[in-house]
């Protein structure tokens, strides 16, 4: 297993572009007959300018021109009742280093319908929801023949990691969460709730690979369904799995450690846990007169600094892809 040590790692690894790309904006709807929808950023040749998008203003092109070139796709599946903007550093830092990103808006696991969180079709659709956002951009004239489509790549934060791993061929049984939750009755973790409430009742088995995808960064993922030996056998693509310090919302041992401990034996692993860091720290900053009104996912453990994090993070992620893809 290599650790990875961020302050090493920006002095010897970090890739710094001499010639930062603007950022274009696509917003795509109707990715399935469903109608959920997914924004696109990636290199542009148009000007950028700035444009609000609710609390958020990015400076971008919106409906930009391509660049020239053939770049790698990123593909980012938000945590359970987010939005994909929630993560819009990470997607700007890859951008601005040469990456095409996607990111879908999880249907009915958002911050607009949460409906189905907890839910056993939540497990099920959305590792689908990424392989058919990549469908999505690959049949998009404008964007296809600028994709490598040998260098694809899967981010995902909590049950966004989750999902990162299913289509990276991991097998998900909802059962190993439910018995879990049964047995350590005070498990406080989000996903025991329904448990409880025995609103999780039915056990599936869940297998979702997409061979096209050739790298993954996973953040405070959950790991709940993966306790079952086998779990992540055929899990064989580089993997960074970043681990924050003091996560209050995942149990370390019942999450991260199951990943940790079988993905190290491979040798396919780079782990890092994060110092001072929070469940929530992996999210973008957010302006201070809605910190109170957001609660708990824009608050982080005393003493830590999200804004010079993401900066720090998205450097990260484009050092270890432009690595390992």
């Amino acid at each position: 297993m290599k650790y990875l040590k961020i302050t090493i790692n920006l002095l010897i690894f970090t890739f710094v572009s001499l010639n930062a790309h603007d950022v274009g904006f696509r917003k795509v709807d109707n990715v399935l007959k469903d109608g959920f929808s997914m924004v696109v950023l990636y290199p542009t040749s148009s000007k950028p300018k700035p444009v609000t998008f609710g609390p958020f203003t990015l400076n971008v092109a919106i409906g930009g021109k391509v660049e020239e070139g053939r770049f790698p796709l990123a593909v980012l599946s938000h945590g359970s009742g987010s939005s994909n903007l929630s993560y819009k550093d990470i997607a700007i830092s890859l951008v601005t280093n040469g990456f095409i990103v996607v990111m879908p808006l999880h249907p009915k696991n958002n911050y607009l319908d949460n409906s189905f969180e907890g839910k056993v079709e939540n497990y099920m659709n959305r590792p689908k929801q990424i392989s058919s956002s990549i469908d999505k951009v690959l049949s998009m004239n404008s964007l296809s023949t600028h994709i490598d489509n040998n260098k694809i790549a899967v981010l995902g934060h909590s049950i966004g990691g989750y999902t990162a791993l299913v289509v990276s061929g991991a097998i998900a049984k909802n059962k190993d969460l439910i018995d879990l939750c049964k047995r350590e009755s005070s498990l406080l973790d989000p996903y025991c709730k329904p448990v409880f409430e025995k609103l999780l009742t039915q056990e599936i088995k869940i297998s979702s690979k997409d061979t096209r995808i050739k790298a993954q960064i996973l953040m405070a993922p959950v790991g709940a369904v993966f306790l079952s030996k086998n779990s992540l056998a055929d899990v064989n693509i580089p993997t960074l799995l970043l681990v924050p310090e003091k996560d209050s919302e995942l149990t370390e041992k019942y999450n991260s450690k199951v990943i940790k401990d079988i993905l190290e034996k491979k040798s396919i692993l780079t782990y890092k846990k994060i110092p001072n860091a929070g469940h929530y720290s992996f999210l973008t900053s957010y302006p201070n007169f809605l910190k109170s009104k957001l609660g708990i996912i824009a608050q982080d453990p005393e003493g830590f600094d999200r804004v010079n994090f993401q900066k720090e993070l998205g450097k990260v992620c484009v050092t270890y892809l432009k690595k390992v893809l």
